[in-house]
């Protein structure tokens, strides 16, 4: 004998109950779950918590990175657009001080602790302003703060706070840090000079410009070092960082270790008197190494051009102890 209507239909509600009861049982507690359906429900619901956190940074550094890029790429056509009609210091002819170059003002409006622009000819992502903060945080302020001001983690690109670069003087050498970022912005795209004596023919030259004047620097080294007592044989690290004002015997000590580690030899000469600039960043091969880059500035009256065709990798290059760090 079939069942009547009524009790099809109550059973039919019944069953709409249970379904509506048991929707999202994967995930959620409900009443009656075992210990076991509560634990794996747990491990459950921490892992789409994990995979939404994970997926809320990949968007966040998207973002940044695009936001990056854009803000990098107006600051250079605002930079391109005023250093055009500039061809020389300009300096005031009644106190023959040197003025503001035009550029220099434009960025400066933006942002005061601006000391100039550097740009690396055919590498994209190598054309930014330079800051400089002369307080105890100067070295720390701008790893995670950007040219505007916002919070960034891609920071910006600033000189080290003890040097000096004005109107009418500049250090010996001039130390600037940037981040490497994964997507090349900031000083991410010196990775590719490690090793590759062609990357360096093609791009031998730093154009850096200060408030004041424009500059050439010719590179003649770079290498990868450690920052660690602890990462070194004897407990001796080159701290190339700390070179700013250079006499006689800290020059010769300086080129000395330049030279020792120097991945490239090229046909750069170097000499007592010259200015140097050296852009540092983190590196990838362990923890607290560095990549760094030397340039000398091109001397007064000097081609600015360079013959990369004698460069060649350096076969004895001093190298991190590989078998300290690791």
């Amino acid at each position: 004998m079939g069942m009547s209507n009524k009790t099809k239909k109550a059973l039919r509600k019944a069953v709409k109950q249970k379904n509506k009861r048991r929707r999202g049982h994967w995930l959620f507690i409900q009443h009656g779950d075992s210990l076991k359906e509560i634990g794996s429900k747990l491990i459950t619901q921490l892992a789409v918590l994990v995979l939404v956190g994970c997926g809320v940074i990949l968007i966040n550094e998207l973002r940044l990175s695009l936001v990056t890029k854009q803000q990098n790429s107006s600051y250079r056509q605002i930079y391109e657009k005023y250093i055009s009609q500039t061809i020389e210091a300009i300096t005031d002819k009644v106190t023959g001080e040197k003025q503001l170059l035009p550029a220099a003002q434009q960025l400066m409006a933006i942002n005061p602790d601006t000391v100039g622009f550097i740009q690396i000819d055919g590498m994209e992502n190598i054309a930014l302003p330079v800051v400089q903060r002369r307080e105890k945080d100067g070295n720390d302020y701008y790893l995670k703060t950007a040219f505007d001001g916002s919070i960034n983690k891609a920071g910006t690109v600033f000189l080290d706070r003890r040097a000096v670069l004005d109107a009418d003087e500049q250090s010996d050498v001039l130390t600037l840090y940037g981040h490497n970022q994964k997507d090349g912005t900031m000083f991410g795209d010196l990775k590719y000079y490690k090793h590759d004596v062609e990357f360096y023919k093609a791009h031998p030259l730093i154009r850096f410009d200060s408030n004041y004047e424009m500059g050439t620097y010719k590179i003649f080294a770079y290498f990868v070092t450690e920052t660690l007592p602890e990462q070194t044989a004897d407990g001796n690290v080159f701290r190339y960082h700390n070179y700013i004002g250079l006499n006689k015997e800290k020059y010769d000590e300086y080129i000395d270790n330049i030279m020792l580690r120097s991945q490239i030899i090229t046909s750069v000469d170097v000499q007592y008197g010259d200015k140097f600039l050296v852009l540092s960043t983190c590196s990838n091969e362990f923890d607290n190494s560095r990549f760094v880059v030397f340039a000398r500035k091109t001397r007064e009256g000097e081609d600015e051009t360079v013959d990369t065709a004698s460069a060649v990798i350096n076969p004895n290059a001093k190298e991190p102890d590989w078998n300290v760090i690791y």
